[in-house]
């Protein structure tokens, strides 16, 4: 008769991944929102703190020695972590720390409340509609390569996500906006919806997957057929039937092997020199986001991780003189007192143009210019002027100046 497997041990790996989860989520949630309303010393963007960003700049970097714009080295850095976590454990990037998934499973979660039950698309539909992402992502990465800049960027629902509190939301990330709200409300229906149809950071970990060195192993011998393993699954993978799970589809969430109710049955193990090593599943779900975490507290402790802005001073170089400040790089997102800093303009000469006192001058261009007319491109038109001849200050009319805009 099968031993049954412990309970306690089950519950506590799936505790530890809602909880590890959550903070992640919460987190980058609380950095995306920090870099759209903080000034000087905010957090950086959405772009540097993603791993396929990394990917994505991946063909520049190799080829030409730089970085796609918005993209930092922090997201090659991540690209790093999550790749060296895929060869020891799979997608454990996936079901155990990206937030995007999370949130999708949230979703999933109340659709089962609601339905009473996972569905499933017809198979004729789902593994046709699953190599779809594999197209998207080589689209992305064609397109990024070749035209040098993220052009996928608006279309990005993580993307739009850090941008929910931006004023510019809709106008810039419509798109994106709707792909989230499609993910989210697919995944309400079907599990995952957006990670088993249309990811392009699952579909490139899928690939790597495959020479993973631990992996989901079920022992013939004890089990005893009784499929909770599939049900449990998030992304439909037939467990029940493998010996070694090597689809690229599993996430490695730990689901199926917390499900299993007989001791041994379902495990993940490494199979080296002819035996296998087997970990329970509280050492997955701790051992996973422990050696993803270890890399990323590496690359920061070495100090080319960073994770707060460059201030324009910083970026460009620029003494106090501002001789080499590039005002292309004044964006909406660029404080006024940062302005004043790299391009050696004192504060109060913005006060006597603009009227925007001291004490406001670390607000955002963004949140600024309706006020008093200070948009990225008219500060940017008036850097320039004011640099040439800073006797323009006494006849600078304020919105007269139309440059484009950057958010």
């Amino acid at each position: 008769m099968a031993e049954k497997a412990p309970a306690a041990p089950r519950r506590r790996a799936r505790t530890v991944r809602w909880i590890v989860l959550a903070a992640v989520l919460v987190f980058v949630t609380a950095l995306g929102i920090a870099h759209q309303r903080l000034g000087v010393g905010k957090p950086v963007g959405v772009d540097a703190l993603c791993p396929f960003g990394g990917l994505e700049t991946l063909g520049t970097l190799v080829t030409g020695g730089f970085l796609v714009r918005r993209i930092a080295l922090s997201s090659v850095l991540l690209l790093g972590a999550t790749v060296g976590t895929a060869v020891v454990f799979r997608r454990a990037f996936c079901g155990r720390i990206c937030p995007l998934g999370f949130l999708q499973e949230l979703a999933g979660t109340v659709g089962r409340k609601v339905i009473g039950r996972r569905l499933t698309l017809p198979r004729a539909l789902d593994r046709p509609a699953r190599l779809l992402k594999y197209v998207v992502l080589a689209a992305i990465l064609w397109l990024t390569w070749s035209a040098a800049e993220l052009v996928i960027r608006p279309y990005d629902p993580w993307v739009a996500y850090n941008h929910l509190t931006s004023a510019d939301l809709f106008a810039e990330f419509g798109v994106g906006v709707a792909v989230l709200a499609i993910a989210l409300a697919g995944s309400v229906v079907y599990d995952r919806f957006f990670c088993k149809y249309a990811c392009p950071m699952g579909a490139f970990l899928g690939l790597i997957s495959r020479f993973s060195l631990f992996k989901v192993r079920r022992d013939a011998e004890t089990c005893i057929d009784c499929k909770l393993c599939d049900r449990a699954c998030p992304v439909g993978v037939a467990v029940s039937t493998a010996q070694t799970v090597t689809d690229p589809e599993c996430i490695d969430c730990g689901e199926c092997v917390t499900a299993c109710p007989v001791e041994g049955a379902l495990a993940t193990g490494a199979r080296t020199a002819g035996t296998t090593r087997r970990l329970g599943p509280v050492a997955v779900a701790l051992g996973s986001v422990a050696l993803f975490a270890a890399l990323v507290l590496a690359a920061t402790a070495s100090g080319s991780f960073a994770w707060t802005m460059p201030t324009l001073a910083e970026e460009t170089g620029s003494g106090t003189d501002g001789a080499s400040f590039d005002t292309a790089l004044i964006k909406g997102s660029t404080t006024m007192a940062e302005v004043s800093d790299a391009a050696g303009i004192p504060p109060e000469v913005f006060t006597r143009v603009y009227g925007v006192p001291a004490s406001e001058q670390t607000g955002q261009l963004k949140v600024l210019k309706d006020t008093y007319g200070c948009s990225p491109g008219e500060v940017r038109a008036f850097v320039e002027a004011y640099r040439t001849d800073p006797a323009v200050v006494d006849s600078w009319v304020p919105g007269t100046a139309h440059a484009e805009e950057e958010h």
